[in-house]
Parts: C-alpha cells; sequence; structure tokens
C-alpha cells in the first residue's frame, strides 16, 4: 500500500496570524533554538486580537461564521546533515454557527522589518472542513529554509489563511471508523502510529486522508503526520501506518502525551 506525506496547495490571503522567532547563536552559527514568539493577527489588513472571535461581515441574517486563532507554533533547528527546518502550525477554533472550510494558507517567512525571506505555498489542512466547535489546522512539518537566508534582522513566520463557509450537507463532518490503534518507537526514534480504517459510508473514496495530532501534557499540538490509503470502498476496512520523520527531533514518544487519529471525506468547494 502506497502511503506518502500529504501536502494541501491553497489560494490567496483574508486573515493573517503572524508570530515572531528571534534567533540565538548557539554554539556554531548553523544552530539556533526560539527565543520569543510573537502573534499578530490581521484582517483586511487590520490588525485585531491574537485570539478574539472574528466574524464574517454580511451574514446578520444566516448563520454567522466566526473563528479564532486558538494556538500558533513556529520552530526552526539545523538538521542532520546541516539544514535548516522549520515547522508551523496555526490552530483555528470554530466559535460559529456554520461550518468552515479551511480554503487556502500561505507560509511566509519575513524579517523583523516585515522584508519578505521566503514563501512556501503548499500546506497542508487537517482536515478541510470543521464543524461548529472543532479545531482545524493549516500545518508545514517539512520546510526547509534557503541557505541563502540571513537571520541577521531575525525571522519570523506570517500565515496567511483563506477561510470560506462551508457549503456542504451536515455528512461532510462525518470521520471515518478508526480502530486498532498504536503507537511505539519507528525509525530513528520517532513515533510509529498503526491502525485500522474504516469506511462505514455507503459512498466509496479513492484516496482517504489519515491524519495523526501529537499533544504534549498540556494539550498542546506537538506535530502532525499523515498518511493516506487508496480504493477505500464503502464497507471496507484496511490498515495503515504513519511514522512522524518530519515533525521536530525533540518530539519522540516521551514528550507524546495523547495523540488523536483524523480521517474523513475527501471534500471541495469550488
Amino acid at each position: 500500500m502506497n502511503k506518502r506525506k500529504i501536502t494541501a496547495t491553497m489560494l490567496s490571503a483574508l486573515v493573517i496570524a503572524s508570530f515572531s522567532l528571534m534567533a540565538m547563536a548557539s554554539g556554531s552559527d548553523s544552530s539556533r533554538e526560539q527565543e520569543k514568539e510573537k502573534i499578530e493577527v490581521r484582517k483586511n489588513g487590520e490588525e485585531v486580537s491574537g485570539e478574539s472571535d472574528q466574524t464574517e461581515p454580511d451574514q446578520t441574517e444566516a448563520k454567522k461564521m466566526s473563528y479564532e486563532i486558538s494556538d500558533t507554533s513556529f520552530n526552526y533547528y539545523t538538521d542532520s546533515i546541516g539544514k535548516v527546518e522549520y515547522y508551523g502550525i496555526v490552530e483555528i477554533t470554530n466559535t460559529g454557527e456554520c461550518g468552515i472550510f479551511l480554503k487556502d494558507c500561505v507560509f511566509d517567512l519575513e524579517d523583523d522589518n516585515g522584508h519578505l525571506l521566503q514563501s512556501d505555498n503548499i500546506i497542508s489542512t487537517c482536515p478541510f472542513v470543521i464543524a461548529p466547535g472543532e479545531k482545524g489546522y493549516f500545518y508545514n512539518m517539512t520546510g526547509f529554509i534557503d541557505e541563502s537566508v540571513s537571520f541577521d534582522n531575525g525571522i519570523k513566520l506570517v500565515p496567511n489563511i483563506t477561510l470560506e463557509e462551508a457549503t456542504g450537507a451536515d455528512d461532510i463532518y462525518h470521520d471515518y471508523e478508526i480502530s486498532d490503534t498504536d503507537i511505539r518507537e519507528g525509525s530513528f526514534g520517532r513515533p510509529k502510529v498503526t491502525g485500522r480504517i474504516t469506511n462505514d459510508t455507503s459512498a466509496d473514496e479513492n484516496l482517504a486522508r489519515i491524519y495523526i495530532i501529537f499533544y504534549d501534557a498540556d494539550g498542546k499540538v506537538l506535530g502532525i503526520s499523515a498518511t493516506y490509503v487508496t480504493d477505500l470502498t464503502a464497507g471496507s476496512t484496511q490498515s495503515f501506518e504513519s511514522e512522524a520523520y518530519f515533525i521536530d527531533d525533540n518530539v519522540n514518544l516521551d514528550s507524546i502525551a495523547d495523540y488523536k487519529v483524523v480521517s474523513r471525506p475527501t471534500y471541495y468547494q469550488f
């Protein structure tokens, strides 16, 4: 069964959640650690509170779409072959009355003066649509910072996110049945999750995306890994495994207090 890490290509920017990282030299020029995080959230170019409800306009007579940027993470580190990797996670909580489609995200890397250093538009989504009260994520666990990027003026991650009201029926929030899960140490000390997925719907699924969300003891997301199965026909069950190669080097079985496996039918909105 073929497996790969799932990524999703997104389109445009509506709200910017930015968080700042200042570089520290530690032992060598290539070794850096997180010193400070700064969060800014903007809507239509205007700065708003980083963790407040944001209600879309022109929906007073319909169900209101509102959400909260409930958590963010950004870190970078030098890997075993000397390349600088980064990861970023934006957690969105649906605080409104209707579903939210996580349509698009672009990760910009800027210096402390707002100068663009690098831009990544292949950002993953987990899941594609969230019901009222649910959490969803834009994330990139496999980012590489270009060797030519200078850290002299600091570095920060600016996620440019686009959200829309989900227009599908209630069954778009149905999660496939997950069973027989287990977590253990895989290659190079990375956490590895195995389990089974059952299509308990009446529709065939050509490509079922499976996400594993890892949490620390405080409930903060440490990282997200993903895999998929193909040809998950109605009523069928398949096995899966996902090894978290691309999360932070510091994330291991000792630091993981809990994990959650999420998979729901692929959702498109045009």
